[in-house]
């Protein structure tokens, strides 16, 4: 047997093997999450051919960015026919758009031209296993841990799980706010969309693809930082002896797993100087959300922040935009990376033909793509990965030898290009969506020093000492002949190194207002900012480590590089600390609940329960669902989260930050309240209710208020009636006469 077929088999038992765990520990959750599995692979191996023209320096040619190029291609095509009323979000519709739009990605691979592809451009057999291995490890893996906590309830997790329920009835595109009937969604829900059509595409129901959506995050980041960090070092070391395997691994791990040195120096070295110093009172405790509320929090001051990371954001198990946006930024990193590899210094004519060659690359146009969905799914993504974008493009120019006017016109239209992409790819939803911010502001506040060390120091100063060794190498006078000497990798890197600076000062200097004012102005803008550098920063950190250790110019370097090495390693444990708080004894089957995220109602509303199932399988589509509003993070407006049926107002200040505006989120509480109160049938019809929920939030917020349930089940057709409570009391659904 030679080395490849090998290599081949091992991949394949290794494979097998994880399945075969996959049906012991998951039971019968195995199948929907099998279900989801297996669409991935067949959306990667469908869009696998446009992803080796994008990606043919890769050993890998693109395999796994070819499972989220397959799955976004025909989302989005998917969402553009439902946005312009030509076709409705059905299942069928799903199945026969993913076909096409495959079908369109494997013709271009062999149309006659001079770029045909031919089967030895495409990945072995061994790399793509080796690489699914990898997403399925991470993928199933993290499909057991939800299981020990699958609610799609705690913090926002119940308005992510009503997003993608509201989206699975909807049939054309904007999507009603299903908390503001009679209105559009007024947010970037491209990110809950992108996992409904996955779990439409899937066969599966909301209940399991919320968790599967989560579980899909934490494989790709995991897979995704994986293959940069491989490209990255095999790229700068090529293939033989680089390390590049466990290089890569490490990198998985940091990017998905770890925290800030914040994890290590309060949940360790706090209590242990505590215990030695024998101090008096009360030992400080840590949660797994210190790391994240750092600035602001401890000491307290009027400064709230928040610099979350990825696996914070996984264990947490809300599915927000910037969760879903992760591997969209990683898929831009590789994007970027491959045109740092495919770069050509030979000399052209700088004519109209030579700026269009340019302008002919599909790379260009993919990053276009990448970043209009970005706009939709987290629009913050977008302006720092144009920048990003613009930095790698316009270096890659002023290597290449040319003049600086043409440097100048070709990264100008190349800019250009990627923004009219941009603003093409996201119009159906830009001409529907109302911006939630009121411009920039110069920071009063400033984090302390200190605290930006124990958040940033260590991977600001592998940057930092990485940018010393590249100075140390490079050559010449002028920018352009010091550009010219760096290899392209190294070069690529600092870059990402510069940006990821750039992100954790921005914030110190600018915030973006929202109607968080006081003490938590620049909370989203240090949240969205930090969370981003986060990403480049360790990339280029685990980078810089493994160039260190495995490649050094020096013992002193080597030695840097694993004293870095085993800190960043120490952070991953994180993970493990998270995990056992957030999700506890992941060993207990005693605690093995499953990966159903609606089953949290059970416990929470027990009297609602069977009202809110029933509701769900026999109401129609569209119909308005009145149900008492409630403050954000409770159980309240439980109906039309479990159901994705509008209800007249739901979580309060959400509805006020998606409006920028209280007063028509105040003037909806009070008129709620009059429909319960003074069973008032004609406001009813006004706001089209078609059912009328009564259940214990209900009775809760109005019976002291006057409401009587007699009076609301004479306004119509009383067509559920639960089990009455211990107090007698019975939860109704009433259709509106």
């Amino acid at each position: 047997m030679n080395t490849v077929k090998k290599s081949t088999f091992i991949w394949w038992v290794v494979l097998v093997a994880e399945l075969i765990l996959g049906f012991y520990f998951l039971k019968e959750n195995m199948m929907p999450a099998l279900h989801w599995w297996l669409m991935l692979v067949l959306l990667g191996l469908g869009a696998l051919p446009f992803c080796v023209r994008l990606f043919s320096t890769f050993s890998d040619k693109g395999y796994l960015f070819a499972k989220l190029l397959g799955g976004l291609a025909a989302a989005w095509c998917m969402w553009l026919l439902g946005s312009l009323r030509l076709m409705s979000f059905s299942t069928a519709a799903v199945i026969v758009v993913t076909l096409i739009c495959l079908a369109l990605m494997w013709a271009s691979a062999f149309l006659p031209n001079d770029k045909r592809l031919s089967l030895t451009d495409f990945p072995g057999l061994s790399e793509i296993l080796s690489r699914e291995v990898i997403f399925a490890g991470a993928f199933f893996f993290f499909c057991y841990v939800k299981c020990y906590n699958p609610d799609a309830y705690g913090t926002e997790r119940m308005m992510d799980y009503g997003f993608m329920q509201s989206i699975f009835r909807t049939e054309f595109f904007p999507p009603q706010d299903f908390w503001f009937a009679g209105e559009s969604l007024n947010y970037y829900y491209f990110g809950q969309y992108f996992m409904t059509f996955f779990t439409k595409l899937s066969f599966n129901s909301v209940a399991y693809g919320y968790n599967l959506a989560l579980c899909t995050c934490f494989a790709f980041c995991v897979s995704f930082s994986f293959s940069l960090v491989y490209q990255w070092i095999r790229g700068r070391f090529g293939k033989k002896k680089s390390g590049a395997w466990p290089v890569a691994v490490f990198g998985g791990l940091v990017l998905s797993c770890s925290a800030s040195v914040h994890y290590l120096i309060f949940n360790f070295l706090v209590p242990w100087i505590w215990d030695i110093l024998v101090i008096p009172g009360d030992k400080p405790s840590y949660w797994y959300a210190d790391s994240t509320r750092y600035i602001g929090y401890h000491p307290e001051t009027a400064d709230k922040t928040a610099h979350e990371y990825p696996a914070y954001s996984f264990l947490l198990g809300d599915l927000h935009a910037h969760v879903i946006n992760i591997f969209v930024v990683m898929t831009i990193l590789a994007l970027l990376y491959a045109w740092v590899k495919s770069e050509s210094r030979e000399e052209e004519n700088e004519d109209v033909n030579a700026l269009l060659s340019f302008l002919r690359d599909p790379k260009l146009w993919t990053l276009g793509f990448l970043l209009g969905i970005s706009m939709m799914e987290n629009f913050w993504d977008f302006p720092i990965y144009f920048v990003v974008a613009g930095a790698v493009l316009l270096t890659l120019h002023l290597r290449s030898g040319k003049s600086a006017r043409f440097v100048a016109e070709v990264t100008a239209l190349q800019g250009i290009s990627v923004l009219l992409t941009a603003f093409l790819v996201s119009l159906p939803f830009q001409l529907n969506f109302t911006a939630m911010a009121n411009g920039l502001r110069i920071a009063q506040n400033h984090t302390p020093i200190y605290q930006l060390a124990i958040l940033w120091a260590l991977p600001l100063g592998l940057a930092a000492a990485f940018f010393v060794a590249q100075a140390s190498r490079s050559s010449g006078h002028g920018l352009r002949e010091r550009l010219r000497s760096l290899e392209g990798t190294d070069l690529y890197v600092m870059l990402l190194g510069l940006c990821g600076v750039g992100l954790v000062l921005l914030p110190e200097l600018i915030y973006l207002a929202d109607i968080y004012s006081g003490d938590y102005k620049r909370f989203n803008t240090m949240f969205k900012l930090s969370y981003q550098a986060f990403i480049l920063l360790n990339l280029v950190a685990v980078y810089v480590v493994g160039s260190f250790v495995l490649h050094p110019q020096s013992k002193e370097q080597r030695k840097g590089g694993i004293k870095a090495g085993i800190v960043l390693l120490l952070c991953c444990g994180y993970f493990l600390t998270a995990m056992k708080m957030s999700a506890g004894d992941i060993t207990d089957p005693e605690k093995y609940r499953g990966l159903a995220a609606d089953d949290f109602l059970e416990r929470e509303a027990p009297m609602d329960a069977e009202a809110v199932y029933w509701a769900r399988e026999n109401l129609p589509d569209g119909s308005v669902l009145l149900e008492a509003n409630g403050s954000s993070y409770t159980i309240y407006n439980r109906a039309s989260v479990i159901t994705g049926l509008p209800t007249v107002l739901g979580w309060h200040t959400h509805e006020w930050l998606w409006h920028n505006d209280l007063t028509p989120v105040d003037e909806r509480a009070e008129l709620v309240k009059r429909m319960y109160v003074q069973a008032d049938a004609a406001l009813m019809r006004e706001y089209d209710v078609d059912y009328i929920f009564l259940g214990s939030c209900e009775y809760e917020k109005y019976d002291k208020e006057g409401m009587d349930a007699a009076e609301l089940c004479a306004l119509g057709e009383v067509v559920f009636t639960g089990k009455p409570d211990g107090t007698g009391r019975s939860c109704y659904i009433i259709r509106v006469n």
